[in-house]
């Protein structure tokens, strides 16, 4: 999984430049796809699959558009739109490489392993992120103050 930080300038850059449309804002914040990997579990079809680098891609041959990966997201990333899964984050990288603050970073890299997933996803929660922001930014204005 790839996170944003405090630092984000909400310039947009990395969801411009995601491949499979795995972004979506919080507080105008851009958060990706966490790749618990909830969405291939549930695919009756095994059209999902996690690629080497720990993301997922959807074989579209194999895909029937039943929706239960969007159903059962559990951060509302995955989606069908165009007669197609959107929304599933293939960990290409390309939303690090183009912020221009480094507010981008892989998680992944950054914990011990073995990961734990469970933790993993109540700290990505979409509550959860929102109180760290908040945190973050009376942070920020107490030390300009």
């Amino acid at each position: 999984m790839y996170a944003t930080t405090a630092a984000c300038t909400k310039c947009y850059k990395c969801v411009e430049v995601c491949p499979t449309r795995a972004f979506k804002l919080i507080d105008e914040y851009p958060f990706s796809c966490t790749t618990c990997g909830i969405c291939e579990g549930v695919c009756p079809v095994g059209a999902i699959k996690k690629t080497r680098r720990g993301g997922y891609v959807v074989d579209r041959a194999r895909c029937t558009l039943c929706g239960l990966c969007a159903k059962y997201c559990p951060f509302d990333f995955a989606r069908i739109k165009d007669g197609r899964v959107w929304g599933l984050c293939v960990r290409c990288g390309k939303c690090v490489e183009v912020c221009p603050v480094n507010a981008r970073f892989d998680v992944l890299e950054a914990l011990k392993k073995p990961i734990n997933y469970e933790l993993l996803l109540e700290l990505t929660s979409p509550e959860k992120l929102q109180q760290i922001l908040s945190e973050a930014s009376k942070s920020a204005e107490e030390g300009e103050g």
